[in-house]
């Protein structure tokens, strides 16, 4: 495993992510905004991932309506068009009980290595270029624990039910409210026809598409304990016959049998594990 920092002064971020992004098959972002100028900054390395047959993923926070509509009808076009190009969106906080979304994670993953990308930048041209940031850049080869913990961590971002996958005609309506955010009128705000659109983004999310976890998808820790279930209803202490197997697969991990816990529980939040009772489990 390697670690180098980046802070935009010395070592801009977006000169590392580039070089990697162009010759690697999956990337992963989960941000809290994006906009039009940071992706501009990486869209020619974009254009050579889908090339090389690798897949984009975006998972962007719609909080406060800081997010450039321009990028998301940019990258719904790529999906549109057959690209292997997926956003996913994050609901308003101000009118659920959903926390504010405010991660800054890259995830850039070829046949043998990940590099992660983890700091204070956003996909902004700022975030990635002219802010001063910090981030860490770490890579890992594929079968090192941290890599598997960060694929984890980005599916608990991924699989929540406020996802969703915003349409052209979201993001119409979102460009609305934009807009009169981008004018910073308190009073425009407050105006009845900006919370009646308010009001017809949140009833469109419900019907929009939400991301489905599916056994493709896992990866690490994850995919070696689903691979394990048993058929039927069993009991956490079932998996534990895995123990040693897992030991040689992560031999640093001196607490396995609490990451088989943890495991279930993932894996049952993403809704392909049952849990019908305390310590009994059931594979969907």
């Amino acid at each position: 495993m390697n670690i180098i920092f980046t802070d935009n002064i010395k070592q801009k971020l977006v000169e590392t992510l580039n070089p990697i992004i162009s010759r690697t098959n999956e990337v992963k972002v989960a941000v809290a905004f994006m906009k039009y100028s940071g992706f501009k900054l990486i869209e020619e390395s974009i254009n050579k991932c889908l090339r090389i047959g690798g897949s984009i993923e975006f998972l962007v926070g719609l909080d406060f309506r800081t997010t450039d509509p321009q990028i998301l009808r940019l990258l719904r076009e790529f999906t549109s068009k057959g690209f292997a190009v997926k956003c996913y969106s994050f609901s308003d906080p101000s009118f659920s009980d959903t926390p504010v979304y405010h991660p800054k994670l890259y995830i850039l993953k070829d046949e043998r290595n990940a590099t992660i990308v983890l700091g204070s930048s956003n996909l902004t041209e700022g975030g990635l270029k002219n802010n001063v940031e910090v981030n860490a850049v770490i890579t890992a080869s594929l079968n090192e624990e941290i890599v598997s913990d960060v694929y984890t961590l980005y599916s608990r971002l991924k699989f929540q039910q406020s996802r969703f996958e915003p349409d052209f005609e979201y993001i119409d309506k979102y460009e609305e409210i934009y807009k009169r955010i981008q004018k910073r009128n308190v009073e425009i705000l407050q105006q009845k026809g900006t919370r009646k659109i308010i009001r017809q983004l949140k009833e469109k999310e419900s019907t929009l598409p939400k991301p489905i976890c599916k056994e493709t998808e896992l990866f690490g820790w994850m995919k070696l304990v689903y691979e394990r279930l048993p058929a039927g209803i069993f009991r956490t202490s079932d998996m534990y016959r895995y123990e040693e197997e897992f030991k040689k697969i992560y031999p640093e991990n001196r607490n396995i049998r609490a990451k088989i816990r943890q495991q279930l529980q993932f894996l049952r939040d993403m809704g392909l594990v049952m849990n019908p009772s305390r310590e009994r489990w059931q594979k969907k």
